[in-house]
């Protein structure tokens, strides 16, 4: 602390306050940035940040876009992302986006304000209690863990606890929510050191003998299928995982959040296994062929397996390998679990595997059988990607332009709806691009904002976000945060004035009557509004425009959005997912 700091805390040498101590543990865990909307009972919190030289505080349009920014910075760079609100609706408004973060296991720390320690119990304004609003006991279903600081001297003992959970095993967000009078109360400095490795356990660790008999199963199997989840990406075994796949000869399929994991024009690639996924990696993992399922980082939830159809299980062995105990066997019967870390345990396969072959081939039959289908050939209607100058623009022709202009290190995101199962359906992404999507808790409004946690958060890569209007209506005035802060994120805003999803969706469930009120009354002008808010802004009505405009976008290095209008009665590949929401299934 500087002696200003010190003289401006009234403080003296020896002593140090729990605002210096969080800016001392930040800075050790790499965090660059803060996210959040200043407020009273949290003030002296972000004082201390807006001050400090090396992290930056992200002034966010609304704590929700704090949350999501914050969740952007941690499933791209691996490191906490961090967010803050005060009190009352400040901490209220978190919810969503922490919900978010907790159902994907992904790292946040989240700081909220409180009364002040004296006032507490007297129904102070936006207080913390059992007779008001107990933020602490709202967070604590969707954290790791959530707790009101009991006194400024157990500051950091909090701090430690909350990160270690936060990135320990199967990693998630966590709470503090502290008095508004500790963050500037003096208390001596503290003899602990701030590096992480002193205090939290690295769990990159695994259970040899399971090892053992997976590698030996792997080697036996004559048609072995990988079904890999996100969470292959957050422990960065995305090199490991092909390796393994190419050594043992198995095809490779992904959740629709795991898209993008494993190369999706490799030969073993058959794409994406559930909603807006391909008919060829459904076959797949539905043929009684397949004698060996290795499950990687995915929980197998409804979304991935069609509502848990019991065909997916293999005639001999399944595998699932998590780090997260209580996944195992959750929703199918496992023969080998495989608790850890999926890098260190993909890592440790290799090796096995390649030990007991001993030079020979593994049993696999992969390796004589029919190449995978690839490209548009893997998807519907791959006559809709080439329409005429006479009919409206399709989701499928404007992404199969897209995709030959794209970036081959692209980070794209995709928000929640129609757009999406269409991202997830016709996007083929190679070795260095990356796929990022929300599915568990399924937020509206992440994928729009996510993005520019990412940028703040250290990419330095072309990152784009592939969203729909009702998104863009939803969250879009973070858009406003991405100007101010000058963050190149180019926004592609599929336009259908209406929630696609639910339209086309209402048409195959119940009575099968679209849902009109979905629909806008009035024009939505994505344009106009996105211009005002400061955005360079492109618009997209035929085909043969898109690559053009996105290759100027990216050259500008500056917040822009492309508008793209289509043909609004182009229905997603969902027929799969409504046949099973809300007990419809057929």
């Amino acid at each position: 602390m500087t002696k200003v700091a010190q003289i401006n805390a009234g403080i003296t040498e020896g002593t140090t306050t729990p605002a210096e101590l969080f800016l001392s543990y930040m800075k050790a865990e790499g965090v660059c940035a803060v996210f959040g909307v200043p407020g009273g009972l949290l003030h002296p919190f972000f004082v201390a940040v807006e001050r400090d030289e090396d992290i930056d505080l992200v002034v966010t349009k609304h704590e929700q876009g704090a949350a999501f920014m914050a969740d952007g910075v941690a499933r791209t760079t691996g490191r906490v992302g961090v967010c803050a609100g005060t009190s009352g609706p400040g901490a209220t408004n978190l919810l969503t986006g922490v919900a978010v973060a907790f159902a994907d296991g992904v790292p946040m720390l989240v700081i909220t304000g409180q009364a002040s320690s004296s006032n507490i119990g007297r129904g102070a304004v936006q207080e913390t209690g059992r007779e008001d609003i107990d933020i602490v006991s709202m967070l604590k279903p969707i954290t790791k863990y959530s707790a009101m600081v009991s006194s400024p001297e157990a500051f950091s003992r909090h701090l430690r606890r909350a990160l270690r959970l936060a990135m320990s095993g199967r990693k998630g967000p966590v709470h503090l929510n502290v008095p508004v009078d500790f963050w500037a109360r003096a208390i001596p400095n503290e003899e602990f050191t701030y590096e992480p490795e002193r205090w939290r356990p690295s769990t990159q660790v695994f259970e040899r003998e399971s090892v053992k008999r997976a590698a030996q199963a792997l080697i036996d199997a004559e048609h072995p299928v990988f079904l890999a989840g996100a969470g292959v990406r957050a422990a960065g075994a995305q090199e490991q995982l092909r390796i393994l796949a190419e050594l043992v000869g198995a095809r490779v399929t992904t959740s629709p959040t795991g898209k993008g994991v494993f190369p999706e024009d490799h030969k073993l690639a058959a794409g994406v296994l559930g909603v807006g996924g391909h008919e060829q990696a459904r076959d797949l993992l539905l043929s009684p062929e397949m004698d060996l399922l290795f499950t990687i980082g995915t929980s197998l939830s409804e979304t991935t397996t069609f509502n848990w159809r019991q065909e997916i299980l293999p005639s001999k062995c399944l595998m699932q390998l998590d780090i997260d105990v209580d996944r195992i066997g959750r929703n199918y019967p496992v023969d080998v679990p495989l608790v850890g870390d999926a890098r260190a345990i993909l890592t440790e396969l290799f090796f096995h595997v390649r030990r007991l072959m001993n030079g020979k081939k593994t049993a696999s039959q992969w390796h004589n059988a029919e190449p995978l289908k690839k490209g548009a050939a893997r998807c519907e209607h791959p006559e809709l990607r080439d329409v005429n100058e006479a009919h409206m623009l399709t989701p499928q022709q404007w992404r199969a332009e897209l995709s030959e202009v794209l970036p081959e290190d692209v980070l794209l995101f995709s928000d929640v709806g129609g757009h999406m199962l269409f991202n997830v359906h016709e996007f083929e992404l190679k070795a260095k691009q990356s796929f990022i999507l929300n599915m568990s808790f399924g937020s509206m409004g992440h994928g729009t904002v996510a993005p520019i946690g990412a940028v703040l958060g250290g990419v330095d890569r072309p990152v784009v976000a592939v969203i729909g209007d009702a998104c863009f209506t939803m969250n879009g005035m973070e858009m406003l945060t991405a100007v101010e802060y000058d963050v190149p994120v180019v926004w592609i805003v599929e336009n259908n004035q209406r929630h696609g999803i639910t339209w086309h969706g209402s048409q195959l469930v119940g009575d099968k009557k679209p849902m009109k009120s979905i629909v806008y009354e009035k024009y939505v002008d994505v344009s106009s509004m996105s211009r005002a808010m400061g955005l360079k802004v492109f618009k997209v009505t035929k085909r043969g425009q898109i690559q053009d405009v996105f290759e100027q976008a990216l050259k500008l290095g500056q917040p822009c959005l492309i508008d793209v209008i289509v043909d609004p009665d182009v229905p997603p590949p969902m027929a799969a997912r409504a046949a099973t929401v809300g007990g419809f299934r057929k």
